[in-house]
């Protein structure tokens, strides 16, 4: 890993610090654990929120062509986790803006 690495690294684990203190726990965990604790510096995301109607579909329609990419079991159970976690989200759901 290099230098440049690592401090990308720490300035992840110090925005989760102070994500998690401001009580975003699960965007925490994305960042230091999850799918954004590999983002780049410089690399474009897509972010899909629980308020979504429509997330869930979407997650769905990324696992099937996740599955034909032979992309590993691990990566699809975590998606179909965050589908169950939208899912059970009992906040307001609407489509997107």
């Amino acid at each position: 890993m290099s230098l440049t690495e690592v401090e990308g690294r720490d300035v992840k684990v110090q925005c989760a610090k102070l994500l998690r203190e401001a009580g975003f726990v699960r965007l925490a965990a994305e960042l230091e654990h999850g799918s954004l604790s590999a983002v780049a510096k410089d690399e474009p995301v897509f972010v899909l929120c629980g308020r979504d109607r429509i997330a869930p579909t979407a997650i769905k329609a990324w696992i099937e062509a996740a599955r034909l990419s032979n992309v590993p079991d691990h990566k699809l159970e975590s998606a179909h986790e965050a589908i169950e976690a939208i899912e059970g989200w009992p906040g307001f759901r609407h489509y997107p803006d």
